[in-house]
């Protein structure tokens, strides 16, 4: 890790402490620990509610397995029913019905939803995947069956289905009864499923050895699998299935994988004495086998946050039979689970689902006859949505300071509160350099900016563009709030001003530079926290031309590589052209539709996940600005949000990046009580 690195990743430890002393809470050091879980029922009066999933608008929808998908607000407790959709033909009898259900990875832009569901279809009982499309106002389109022909069954009809980040669609499907289904290469049943979002096989699908071609079928000789789950920060695919009266299992799914049903279960262990079978070591062991009894393991997920501490990344599986959720621990590799804690044991009785939500809550499903079951929500650290605001952009920006920065930080930047090119560069070498971005106007220093420099009595102060925006007035006023230098950092426009900036804060050989265009300021508002992650500056520039200050520094820096930042709206492929001499790597542009997209596109390439979001209005920049600073230094990313709702693609990345605790700057008047409360349910916040 370079030097720089390591100096700000401490800081940003420093400061999340200070953060979470500021807000009533005690900082959690980084030792061993197990995090305390708490429960709360969010939802009762369900009839066999199968599966749980959630969309980037923080809807939850729950499927019952007699046919209908229940669409409710959010995950949080008593959330009001929004809607009740219908999946037509459904046929529930024992354990077939409305079963698994999956939202697509990019729902923001598609708003497909796929379920899994035993129908009658053509005089035939069957399992089908079908696909939705979800309209503005929650109704679903006709939905078009994706997979067809897999046999329904009162028994062992298992079909749970998940997407994974490539778009692929996983489907886990039963036996129907019939075992030796799962042996044959050309049946559905008694397999694990792998197919594209429109229903075609995917190119890179196995072969089954005897079957007839490239099919849906990823792995074979399954018995009831009946739950699906990805390992965070892998791509390794894990099903849960039930064993006969011995060995339910736990599989780490392998492409042509066969696990043996019904010849073996567990590890090698003789079911059915057949020529058909060959020996053991054809087969494929479990990562788990619970031996005898079994426990009829169903759902799993993993735990994925840093709220579930030395948790994170274990399996939680559902158990009917035993009534209790189960913790395993994964080996390094992932090739085999250790059964590791059994919790809530018979707290609500017949466990189903568990699935991971937003804020890395788990919820859970009850499975009992009646139309008294439960949805249950597991929190490790209870999700909160807070605010930093002050009267006016000036207070904003001392409420963002002295919620993260003690007395003696070593700088302080200083920037004009009416315009944002110059703070946007600062933002970057504010977080590098360990001190806040406060505002002034251009001939006076408001008293809460006053106020908040008395208390930091910074070791310097940097002052960020010319004196038309920051005037010499204000700099000898500010003499008096340091004990060490007060200096300019300035060009003859706004695109030197950045350079200088980075000149006096970056040393050449930079890991990253980020442009960002100089005419419009919600691009470069992101774009400041990805840079402090990256180590690196951001640089301005026209939208059509690379100026040349802007060159002059690049020059000097030699960036190892460069993100562009915002469509070509916003900056040309042939300013994106210009860039490429500038270094030995990549020039990659980070953009999405609109400016709350390509916030999101920025965040997703920069964090897998972050414990706290920061966001602001994407309508105006003072918020932004100090607040990009300060989202920096702590290494989270700075998101946009209109000011009377959620973008789905702002909830999507949200979901995604599963925070605890979402920080909005500034106050109502630009981020609304409704967004608020918003954000709060989709994460499911009390």
């Amino acid at each position: 890790m370079p030097a720089a690195s390591r100096i700000r990743t401490g800081r940003a430890v420093a400061f999340a402490l200070l953060l979470a002393a500021s807000n009533g809470t005690a900082p959690a050091l980084a030792t061993a620990a197990d995090p305390t879980l708490t429960s709360a029922v969010v939802q009762d009066g369900l009839a066999f509610p199968w599966d749980v999933a959630f969309t980037p608008d923080g809807e939850m929808l729950v499927t019952e397995r007699p046919g209908s998908v229940l669409v409710f607000a959010s995950g949080a407790v008593d959330a009001p029913l929004l809607r009740t959709i219908t999946i037509p033909a459904v046929h529930a009898e024992g354990e077939s019905g409305l079963m698994g259900i999956a939202v697509d990875v990019d729902y923001a832009a598609n708003r497909f939803v796929y379920v899994c569901a035993s129908r009658d279809v053509s005089g035939q009982w069957i399992n089908e995947v079908l696909r939705y499309t979800v309209a503005a106002d929650l109704s679903w389109t006709a939905g078009v069956a994706l997979l067809t022909g897999m046999r329904a069954s009162v028994v062992h009809n298992g079909c749970a289905i998940e997407m994974d980040r490539f778009g692929k669609v996983w489907v886990t499907m039963g036996d129907a009864a019939q075992a030796m289904l799962a042996q044959d290469p050309d049946e559905p049943n008694g397999k694990v499923l792998r197919i594209n979002r429109d229903g075609s096989v995917p190119g890179d699908n196995p072969i089954l050895p005897g079957a007839a071609g490239r099919t849906a079928i990823y792995s074979m000789g399954h018995r009831n699998p009946q739950g699906i789950a990805f390992r965070p920060g892998t791509d390794q695919v894990y099903a849960a299935e039930h064993g006969p009266n011995t060995d339910d299992e736990v599989n780490l799914i392998v492409a042509g994988g066969n696990y043996g049903w019904p010849c073996y279960t567990g590890a090698g262990n003789v079911n059915l004495a057949d020529p058909s079978c060959g020996p053991a070591s054809a087969y494929l062991n479990p990562a788990w086998a619970s031996g005898t009894p079994t426990i009829a393991s169903s759902g799993l997920t993993f735990a994925d946050g840093a709220p579930w501490a030395d948790q994170n990344g274990n399996l939680f599986v559902a158990q009917l039979k035993e009534s209790d959720l189960r913790r395993f621990t994964p080996s390094p590799d992932g090739t085999t689970m250790t059964q590791s804690a059994i919790l809530f044991d018979n707290t609500w009785g017949r466990l189903r689902a568990v699935v991971r939500g937003p804020a890395g809550q788990l919820y859970l499903t009850t499975s009992f006859p009646g139309i008294n079951n439960l949805v249950i929500r597991i929190s490790a650290a209870s999700p909160s949505v807070s605010r930093l605001a002050g009267a006016d952009r000036y207070a904003t920006a001392v409420a963002v300071s002295s919620a993260h920065y003690l007395p003696g930080v070593p700088v302080a930047y200083v920037a004009t509160g009416a315009n944002f090119p110059d703070a946007l560069a600062g933002g970057a070498a504010a977080a590098h350099q360990g001190g806040p971005l406060l505002l002034v106007t251009q001939t006076s220093i408001p008293a809460a900016t006053a106020a908040e420099l008395s208390r930091l009595a910074p070791g310097r102060i940097r002052v960020l563009g010319g004196a038309g925006v920051v005037s010499d007035g204000v700099m000898l006023q500010l003499d008096a709030y340091t004990a060490g230098p007060v200096d300019r950092m300035a060009g003859p426009d706004r695109y030197a001003t950045a350079a200088a900036i980075s000149a006096g804060t970056f040393a050449p050989g930079v890991p990253a530079a980020f442009i960002a265009t100089g005419a419009a300021f919600p691009d470069g508002l992101s774009g400041s926290a990805a840079a402090a992650h990256f180590d690196g500056p951001v640089l301005l520039t026209q939208p059509g031309l690379l100026p040349g200050s802007t060159r002059t520094e690049l020059n000097r820096l030699n960036p190892q590589r460069i993100f562009v930042l915002g469509g070509t709206g916003a900056i040309s492929d042939a300013v994106l052209s210009a860039l490429v001499p500038y270094t030995f790597g990549t020039v990659t542009r980070l953009a999405g539709a609109d400016r709350y997209a390509t916030a999101a596109a920025i965040s997703a390439a920069t964090w897998a996940q972050s414990d706290v979001v920061y966001l602001a209005t994407g309508a105006n920049f003072p918020d932004g600005l100090a607040g990009g600073a300060a989202a920096g230094a702590l290494d989270v990313p700075m998101l946009l949000v209109r000011g009377t709702d959620v973008p789905s693609v702002l909830g999507q990345e949200i979901i995604r990046l599963h925070p605890t605790r979402i920080v909005i700057l500034g106050g109502t008047g630009a981020v609304s009580a409704a967004v608020e409360a918003e954000l709060a349910s989709l994460l499911g916040a009390p």
